[in-house]
């Protein structure tokens, strides 16, 4: 997925239009390099092989990384406005479980560097069901 095909299916999806005036970060992409990056500061493998933790800078060519770091940044959005726990349960329950499955070694981003794209990934295979099994 480009870049430009990233923005516009985040901006249709949102309405950003409508809610843009609420935002923080107006995209997926705004969020990623100007919030979780800086901020999710980890070790990260140089080749993708070898340690925990692997990450691609070209994440938004990871069609799982941008359906996931687009929910983190939505529920970001909605939990910031809460003035008690919100950014706490933010943490809890979106950013730690999900930056753990994106950074897991055999995770979306498997093959892939922190300054290259490789991945060793494909989709899962499936196989079409009966017809009518699903009317």
């Amino acid at each position: 997925m480009d870049l430009a095909a990233e923005r516009e299916n985040t901006e249709a999806d949102l309405d950003v239009d409508d809610v843009a005036d609420e935002l923080v970060y107006p995209t997926v992409v705004a969020f990623v390099e100007e919030h979780l990056a800086p901020m999710y500061a980890r070790k990260i493998d140089a080749g993708g092989r070898g340690t925990t933790m692997t990450w691609c800078a070209q994440w938004w060519r990871h069609p799982e990384a941008v359906s996931r770091l687009t929910g983190l940044w939505k529920a970001w959005e909605s939990l910031r406005k809460d003035p008690t726990t919100g950014l706490a349960v933010w943490w809890r329950d979106y950013a730690d479980p999900m930056m753990r499955v994106l950074l897991e070694m055999h995770g979306p981003f498997d093959g892939c560097g922190p300054r290259e794209h490789n991945p060793r990934v494909a989709p899962l295979a499936t196989v079409p069901p009966p017809p009518g099994l699903f009317d």
